[in-house]
């Protein structure tokens, strides 16, 4: 599989946008791992179940099973995934395909403090 096949032109056209942009290091070093294919790594850690730990990073250019874990706590502390799902949310919602009828909440997903609304 190659990192298209896990990250269409569609869907990194969405997430792209989103990514923080990679600072350059003051010191030098290597470039940072494309982020496309870090996040085709993470695409199919979640497909096929693998552990991180036997993730075949490598595989897909992506360096090691650190670096897509790193990018993946650094992309939520960016608020990536939230954003992504906001957008893919609003484009549903504007395309009329979003139907809420049958939606549902519990307390794992959405926390009602001291018995709040």
């Amino acid at each position: 599989m190659t990192d298209t096949d896990l990250v269409p032109d569609s869907l990194w056209a969405l997430i792209e946008p989103l990514l923080p942009r990679h600072q350059p290091d003051p010191r030098g070093g290597r470039p940072p791992i494309p982020d496309r294919r870090v996040l085709a790594a993470i695409v199919y850690m979640l497909r096929t179940g693998v552990p991180w730990r036997l993730l075949p990073a490598k595989q897909f250019g992506a360096g090691s099973p650190t670096t897509c874990w790193r990018r993946v706590r650094d992309w939520q502390q960016a608020g990536v995934w939230h954003a992504l799902h906001r957008h893919i949310l609003d484009q549903l919602r504007r395309d009329d395909r979003l139907d809420l009828s049958r939606a549902c909440l519990d307390s794992v997903s959405v926390r009602a403090k001291r018995g709040g609304s």
